[in-house]
């Protein structure tokens, strides 16, 4: 039943039916110049509602979920935000820095193994391919940070709530 639920929200977000959204080809970089940070992010929200059996709209991932993973990547910006201070003009992060990009994976990760709705969060809304393409550019982890506030504003606006 609850494959079958994600499955129809996928197709429902624009995902072919036996596409694999969450696959990255390998050597395959994601498309930031093309990214629209808000399509995107309303696009993935709206593809993970559903209807219950009193016809509300529901979305299972909490405000709670999606807001801890913006707070692991705000204390990355926090870090980004200070080596952008300490030098300027840099368009390339530091290997300290995109390690702890990286690692924000590895925490949405954990969190996807945990809750069944925060892994289908991370496969709608690609959060782990992007992470992958950010590598050492300052550009594309500002419009990533973009995006996952955009998530959080889309989902309490779409009717996320805390259970």
């Amino acid at each position: 039943m609850m494959v079958n639920n994600m499955r129809e929200q996928l197709v429902k977000a624009g995902y072919a039916q036996n596409s694999r959204p969450n696959m990255q080809k390998k050597g395959q970089q994601f498309d930031f110049d093309n990214f629209d940070v808000v399509t995107e992010a309303e696009k993935a929200i709206k593809g993970l509602q559903y209807k219950d059996r009193y016809d509300n709209i529901k979305i299972d991932v909490t405000t709670s979920q999606i807001r801890k993973f913006l707070t692991a990547v705000n204390v990355v910006r926090n870090k980004v935000d200070l080596y952008k201070a300490k030098n300027k003009g840099a368009e390339a992060l530091s290997e300290e820095l995109t390690a702890e990009i990286k690692f924000l994976k590895v925490n949405l990760l954990y969190q996807a193994g945990r809750t069944a709705a925060v892994k289908q969060f991370m496969t709608v809304s690609k959060l782990n391919i992007i992470i992958d393409g950010i590598g050492d550019s300052l550009a594309r982890f500002v419009k990533f940070t973009k995006y996952v506030e955009a998530l959080v504003a889309y989902h309490k606006f779409l009717g996320g709530k805390d259970k």
